[in-house]
């Protein structure tokens, strides 16, 4: 194994260890589905509680302020009041949104099985709810709302009768219009829940939008995407990418992703879907410290049980203002500064109001003040409500800083001397500190690979022997060698420009009007498509892909047809060939391009006026015939020059 790949490797290696490992614990029981811009200083943001203890937990003893803490980067917050949803009268709309593209015909059924489970579900909790069906492709239409499960079960019914009808997909461009949809009929203003659903097989058409902008504008919107794909005829190199932006859109919105042949029970997952709106809160969060001219922030959410972190979400950026009372000076009570990468590291020391401190072992949930013990950090456990005066506490209301735990680890909750517990003198950071050692032991690896494949392949340079510097005496010159007589010029004979490949012809049986009756393959690789400027055979057809097929041609004759990946298929003979399928074609063969464009191969000899074309005019006139008196031609005079319809073969087909 040579020095640079075992460089290569070990280079990947230190990558997966130090940036897969941390990434391991990312459900960590919250979810933040909604981030509006902040205004004067205030938001609210709407999270999921995903962990099935917290979620009885807070059923059973209700949502306070003090349940909560929200971590800023670069400014303070503190949680004012945390609502439940369902204990609310506000709205919840979803969008059914369905790919009526060609091809998702063989899932067309199956998606709206699924669908029907998901209305079945939402008629056992009938809560203030309205469900639109809507489907797109190259345009969409929004066929109905339902207010009621059997409603919706009536719309479902009469869309699935439509079929899939549309030519292309332009999916990313029509979730956005589904997510605006949502957005207008239940405004983030108003409260409630937005939610689209899509039922695709991924077949993306167009890259005009950012996927990063999507996800933008449903955190901004309060809108979550729930992607519901179906794989299974996927195929092509940019599958794999599809199905990971579906993924990557689904997760960061705050939604579900459902992959329907990976799942063992699909509609079990789509009525989970309706129970999952049971566990959203809206948290009232006031920010203060607010640097001027900030525009942008990141946060997370922590929820606490008895003065401990037990749950906690992945990192959002949202926008930011500073206006207002956000700028004002945080109480001390409150931490600011920048939130860890990985949220759920303790400290060792650090101040009050400062970003780190944590809550000593054994203070109480919402004790003011600090303490400092030896080898335990500060604490500062007392927080302003929002609405009260600047520097004015509630009991209860513990607040910690960015990425600490307030009152202890997880996987120990105030256990002190334990690694991840609040002032053990062992508490430890993100990472683990073995895998920090491995990760510099293979950094310093790879360096010493590196310098000794760099001596290796710069060896020393070797001195040449020196050798005796003899005297050359030049030898006399030679008399130049006699000119031979110049070779009379032979007259120039005419070529055929399509001698060196053998007639072939794609005669037209059917297409669009004005169309030639047949075209000449006059190259060995003969381009046909809808795509105008760079192929060989230009057919303005919209069923026609820009470059649908490829026509190889031999020396010796044969003939080949190959498929590019076109979205109406390429037919031989009536079989349709698997994308970039490349199958050989005989005279008299049909080959046909989607259901509009036939063409049938003929190849009528080696001699360019062997046959003639339709109307009598050969493809190529032979050169004059000289008369048996007729004098030979001279050196001078010009040669006879034929009239071509098609230029002649170049590079390698000449």
């Amino acid at each position: 194994m040579h020095m640079p790949r075992i460089a290569i490797m070990t280079a990947g290696l230190l990558a997966v260890l130090l940036v897969g490992a941390p990434a391991t614990a990312a459900d960590n029981g919250l979810t933040v589905l909604a981030t509006p811009p902040a205004s004067s200083g205030k938001m609210r943001l709407q999270v999921e509680v995903t962990d099935p203890a917290l979620q009885q937990e807070l059923r059973a003893s209700g949502a306070s302020p003090n349940r909560f803490h929200v971590v800023v980067d670069h400014a303070g917050a503190q949680v004012g009041a945390v609502t439940r949803l369902a204990d609310t009268g506000e709205g919840r709309y979803t969008v059914l949104a369905f790919d009526q593209s060609g091809s998702f015909s063989a899932y067309w059924p199956r998606a709206f099985g699924l669908a029907r489970a998901y209305a079945d579900a939402l008629g056992a909790r009938p809560r203030n709810h309205t469900v639109a069906v809507m489907t797109f492709g190259k345009s969409k239409t929004t066929h109905c709302e339902a207010t009621s499960a059997s409603a919706l079960g009536t719309c479902l019914d009469t869309t699935e009768q439509l079929g899939t009808q549309q030519p292309v997909t332009r999916l990313k461009f029509y979730i956005q219009e589904a997510m605006r949809e949502a957005a207008r009929k239940q405004p983030l203003s108003q409260g409630g829940s937005r939610e689209v659903i899509v039922f695709t097989d991924a077949g993306e058409e167009s890259n005009a939008l950012s996927l990063q902008k999507l996800i933008g504008d449903a955190r901004d919107l309060g809108v979550r995407l729930h992607l519901v794909v179906f794989s299974a005829g996927t195929t092509g190199k940019g599958a794999a990418r599809r199905l990971d932006e579906m993924s990557r859109l689904a997760t960061g919105t705050g939604g579900r992703y459902l992959q329907v042949e990976d799942v063992v029970s699909p509609e079990q997952e789509l009525a989970g879907l309706v129970g999952a709106l049971e566990h959203l809160y809206w948290l009232d969060v006031a920010f203060c410290g607010v640097k001027p001219r900030q525009t942008s922030d990141r946060l997370f959410v922590e929820a606490l049980s008895g003065g401990n972190r037990v749950a906690w979400s992945d990192p959002v950026t949202f926008r930011q203002s500073a206006e207002g009372s956000a700028t004002a000076a945080c109480p001390k009570a409150v931490a600011t500064g920048p939130s860890p990468t990985q949220p759920g590291h303790t400290t060792g020391t650090s101040q009050p109001g400062t970003s780190g401190s944590t809550t000593a072992p054994g203070t109480p949930p919402g004790a003011s003040g600090s303490s400092s013990q030896p080898g335990s950090g500060t604490a500062s456990g007392a927080s302003s409500s929002t609405g009260s005066p600047s520097g004015s506490t509630q009991p209860g209301a513990t607040t910690g800083a960015p990425g600490t735990p307030s009152g202890g680890g997880v996987g120990a909750p105030g256990a002190p001397g334990q690694p991840g517990a609040p002032g053990a003198p062992g508490a430890t950071s993100g990472l683990p500190w073995w895998l920090l050692a491995l990760g510099l032991g293979l950094l310093l690896v790879l360096v010493l690979i590196v310098l000794l494949s760099r001596r290796r392949s710069t060896p020393e340079p070797v001195p040449a022997p020196v050798q005796e510097v003899k005297p050359v005496v030049p030898p006399a010159p030679e008399p130049p060698p006699a000119q031979p007589e110049p070779a009379p010029v032979a007259p120039a004979v005419w070529k055929d420009p399509f001698a060196t490949l053998p007639e072939t012809r794609l005669v037209v049986t059917r297409g669009p009007p004005g169309l030639e009756p047949f075209y000449r393959v006059h190259k060995s690789s003969f381009t046909i498509g809808a795509r105008s400027g760079d192929m060989d055979l230009t057919v303005n057809l919209p069923q026609l892909s820009g470059h649908h097929a490829t026509v190889q041609l031999f020396k010796a004759g044969n003939v080949f047809v190959k498929d590019e990946n076109s979205t109406n298929g390429t037919f031989v003979d009536g079989r349709r060939l698997n994308p970039g399928e490349r199958v050989a074609v005989k005279p008299g063969q049909t080959i046909r391009l989607s259901q509009h464009l036939e063409l049938t191969l003929a190849q009528p000899g080696l001699q360019p006026t062997a046959a003639p074309v339709p109307g009598g005019a050969p493809l190529v006139e032979a050169p004059p015939v000289a008369s048996a008196t007729a004098p030979e031609p001279t050196a001078q005079a010009p040669r006879a020059k034929a009239r071509t319809i098609y230029a002649p073969a170049k590079g390698e087909d000449e």
